[in-house]
């Protein structure tokens, strides 16, 4: 993957992870709100578009600039009154290719950590994992690999994970 400059990285197969993180425009919007409809993501468009605002980084077929993926950041405050980020990943059911969450968690964690050092910037990224499979050894190391660990369990039984942005 070779940057072709501070927010986008293009990719071999001809898919683009592009940084957007409070950057959206109104057309990209509505491209957002129309991927996580169409392929039932979301079920209503109140929710996308709320959503929309929490885009950190889009998954794009280079060839056409349809989105493939999204990345979100809900940014929140806990008891401790410290700033951190709820990372959710979706990509399209027709894009589900190996390698492709890795590459929107890269870049997300990319420009989250350009932002550490900002006052009340989130210090730390979190998420929980719906997905099964991901708890296993494979997923675990696939994790690791970009620095998220294991912290626990909701109360459904989901793992926690997290990934610290600046030295603790």
């Amino acid at each position: 993957m070779a940057e072709t400059n501070e927010s986008t990285l293009k990719t071999r197969d001809g898919f683009t992870v592009r940084w957007v993180f409070g950057n959206i425009t109104n057309e990209l919007r509505r491209q957002l709100m129309a991927f996580w409809l169409r392929e039932g993501a979301l079920d209503h468009p109140d929710e996308a578009w709320r959503r929309s605002w929490e885009v950190a980084c889009v998954l794009e077929d280079a060839s056409n600039g349809e989105v493939a993926g999204v990345c979100t950041v809900a940014i929140g405050v806990d008891e401790q009154h410290h700033c951190y980020g709820f990372v959710r990943i979706y990509i399209g059911a027709s894009n589900r290719l190996p390698g492709f969450n890795v590459r929107l968690m890269r870049r997300m964690i990319q420009g989250f950590e350009a932002l550490a050092g900002e006052p009340g910037a989130p210090q730390r990224l979190i998420a929980t994992i719906e997905n099964r499979k991901i708890e296993g050894r494979g997923g675990q190391r696939l994790l690791a690999c970009v620095g998220f660990r294991p912290i626990g369990r909701t109360a459904q039984g989901e793992m926690i994970i997290e990934r610290r942005l600046v030295a603790a």
